[in-house]
């Protein structure tokens, strides 16, 4: 066992084996499945999905902990060990099918994290995350609260998001600060008209939450007029955090 444990990097090891078992129910995994674990620790979960995957990929950023973890695995072809930072490292290396994601996210990186996969969307086949509860709760919120913004907004046009459960901070080692929960995410498909729209979809949700307390029809625009935003059935006062999903697309296909 790591007995020194990064706080710059956001370690937080999972130990406690009842919620352990409740992912692994979660997650249903099967032998053919592929995986790719973001941020595998010490191994806790890798070991409960080995005797019943096909194979796994480890990306762990922490250089420390990759003998530890090649000491475990490396009497097997099932676990292939991967020391790079998952903001950085190529992911189209990897998917050349339907993977499944999963990871216990360090939470000062989690959004970042989530914006990175949402690139490889079509190449996923579902994603379970831990991640702190705060960011699971703004990504599922919906429009009109006061969480609502850009997170809920991307991610919920490239997948259903569930939470599935809270975790206490109790289970970890060391103990974190906040509590945890459990989110899965499935892929949609998305309905852009070309590489462009994706685009001008990205950058009006990007523009408006970052003007979040201003009205669209300010915040917005360079991109629309006031007329066509009421051709919408969008009210040119609203601000960004009442719009839903389908509002922000419509808006992009519109734009000047």
């Amino acid at each position: 066992m790591v007995k020194r444990y990064k706080k710059r990097l956001g370690q937080h090891f999972l130990y406690d084996s009842n919620v352990i078992n409740k992912i692994i129910d979660v997650i249903r995994p099967s032998k053919k499945d592929i995986f790719l674990e973001i941020g595998p620790g010490e191994g806790a979960l890798t070991n409960s999905l080995y005797n019943v995957i096909e194979k796994i990929y480890l990306i762990e950023k922490d250089k420390d902990l990759i003998p530890f973890l090649k000491h475990q695995y490396d009497n097997t072809k099932k676990i292939h060990i991967i020391n790079a930072d998952i903001l950085k490292y190529d992911l189209s290396k990897l998917m050349k099918s339907q993977f499944r994601i999963i990871g216990n996210l360090p939470y000062n990186i989690s959004t970042e994290i989530i914006f990175r996969v949402i690139t490889m969307a079509p190449k996923i086949k579902d994603i379970h995350f831990m991640l702190q509860k705060e960011v699971i709760e703004r990504i599922v919120s919906t429009p009109g609260s006061k969480i609502y913004g850009r997170l809920s907004v991307m991610t919920q046009l490239y997948f259903n998001v569930k939470k599935l459960f809270n975790i206490s901070a109790n289970v970890f080692i060391p103990k974190p600060k906040v509590d945890s929960a459990y989110i899965r995410l499935l892929p949609r498909k998305t309905r852009f008209l070309n590489q462009n729209h994706e685009i001008s979809f990205k950058k009006i949700v990007t523009i408006a939450f970052t003007a979040r307390r201003k009205m669209i029809k300010t915040s917005l625009k360079k991109f629309i007029d006031e007329d066509t935003l009421k051709s919408l059935s969008i009210d040119p006062k609203s601000r960004p955090e009442t719009l839903s999903v389908d509002n922000f697309m419509d808006i992009s296909k519109n734009v000047k």
